[in-house]
């Protein structure tokens, strides 16, 4: 070999400097051209040797084409997509470290809870207080039930389940029904078909007589 690579390299740098060759490239030009220069060949005779292969193909040209596949083939590579975030639950709630609350906060947040659950036994009982009341208009205003004594409508009025699915209506009519049934049997009794031969179709029941019954029923 006439010459190093290295004297080749050296000498192209610094003879076509504008030429921004790869390493890769300017490896392959200094093997090449290493052999073509004379034994113990000065710098001039290397730079004759560079020329010539400068005129046969542009060093500058070459690292322009370089430029241009190393883009293209950047191009064409496909970008990686960015990791994806770590899923986070939405519904899940932030836990709290108690230990790191102070003490006046926990008490606080004591007070919250428990005026809360105060507050939704209030609505609770607001709401049965209400039913009750409605349930005590609807008895006082039926037709049929209208001739209870007061005391005798409390008691029907405690049977009322104002929890219950069934609604007020409905168990306002089923008392109503057990009313008039009763007042049919009272009717139906011998006690009031006066005496043999006297049967009259106008009898009606003794409404006091009816009162005892509903009231000897201990409901």
């Amino acid at each position: 070999m006439a010459v190093t690579p290295a004297q080749i390299k050296a000498r192209l740098k610094v003879k076509y400097p504008k030429a921004n060759l790869s390493q890769k490239r300017l490896d392959a030009i200094a093997a090449k051209l290493a052999p073509k220069p004379e034994d113990g060949a000065d710098d001039d005779a290397i730079d004759a040797v560079l020329e010539a292969a400068n005129d046969f193909m542009s060093f500058e040209d070459i690292a322009r084409e370089d430029d241009r596949v190393r883009t293209l083939e950047a191009n064409q590579k496909p970008k990686a997509d960015p990791p994806a975030p770590a899923p986070t639950d939405p519904a899940a709630p932030e836990k709290v470290n108690t230990e790191e609350v102070p003490a006046w906060a926990k008490t606080l947040l004591d007070n919250n809870q428990k005026m809360a659950a105060d507050i939704e036994a209030f609505k609770l009982g607001k709401i049965t207080e209400d039913k009750r009341n409605t349930a005590s208009q609807m008895l006082d205003g039926s037709e049929i039930l209208k001739g209870l004594k007061p005391e005798i409508k409390k008691k029907w009025l405690e049977r009322i389940n104002v929890e219950s699915e069934t609604s007020l209506e409905d168990q306002i009519k089923d008392l109503e029904t057990e009313y008039s049934d009763l007042v049919q049997i009272s009717a139906d009794s011998g006690s009031y078909s006066g005496a043999a031969g006297s049967g009259s179709n106008d009898v009606k029941p003794d409404e006091k007589v009816v009162e005892d019954i509903v009231s000897n029923l201990n409901i």
